[in-house]
């Protein structure tokens, strides 16, 4: 039977899991300046498929489970539309756009849910509750690498670029929420865990809960920040 883990936040457990993912971060950081900075590519490379690998067997696991479904499983959440960039990023030439969208949507996603950790556990298989917290680190380190290793810089307005290209995932994602029955970018029904970021659940605009559109605002506020922090110091608007 699926069991859905809410950790609370600052719990023992939450605390536990932050520490250890912070490790992995740390380990991570360790073999850039072992291995990745001499050989840039490769290493970025090496991370891809370590990620591309974490995720085929998450979902051979669910298929040989039958516990894959096609509204729970389908790589549409934000978080794991960034860890399938993470996949191909790697071997892909033209970088720019894959990387804008991997430093915002990944850093931001990514954080967001190790603050507030919600883990589907399929048959009690503890493998999905390591994939969690190895999935969303990956989408915050491996743009971090990209930024500072490979010296590779936002450009001009990215932000607003990526706000648009998100509500144009959206655009594609609403209607198949409504025709499969899913709810991927908890654009139908609010995710169980307690997040503060819910405001005033009970009422729709168009059908759509009006936390998403605060949520809308607080991705815009978010992205801005990302950007005038990690942006190249001579760089403008």
């Amino acid at each position: 039977m699926d069991e859905i883990i809410i950790i609370d936040f600052l719990s023992k457990e939450w605390i536990r899991n932050i520490i250890i993912t912070f490790l992995f971060i740390l380990f991570y950081i360790t073999l850039i300046y072992k291995i990745g900075l001499k050989n840039l590519n490769q290493f970025l490379k090496i991370s891809s498929i370590l990620v591309l690998l974490m995720t085929i067997t998450n979902h051979l696991i669910l298929i040989f489970t039958d516990s894959w479904e096609l509204v729970n499983n389908l790589p549409f959440h934000l978080c794991s539309i960034s860890a399938l960039v993470c996949c191909f990023i790697g071997f892909v030439k033209q970088k720019q756009l894959l990387f804008e969208f991997l430093f915002y949507a990944g850093i931001i996603g990514g954080s967001l849910s190790l603050l507030t950790p919600q883990i589907t556990m399929y048959k009690e298989i503890n493998f999905f509750y390591i994939m969690f917290y190895f999935k969303h680190a990956s989408i915050i380190v491996i743009p971090f690498y990209m930024r500072y290793a490979m010296q590779m810089n936002l450009s001009k307005r990215s932000w607003l670029k990526i706000f648009g290209l998100i509500n144009l995932i959206l655009i594609f994602i609403i209607p198949l929420n409504s025709f499969i029955g899913s709810n991927y970018f908890y654009v139908s029904t609010p995710p169980s865990v307690n997040n503060p970021l819910i405001i005033n659940n009970l009422d729709k605009i168009l059908g759509i809960p009006t936390y998403v559109f605060y949520w809308e605002i607080l991705m815009l506020i978010l992205l801005i920040i990302l950007y005038f922090l990690f942006k190249k110091k001579q760089q403008l608007v």
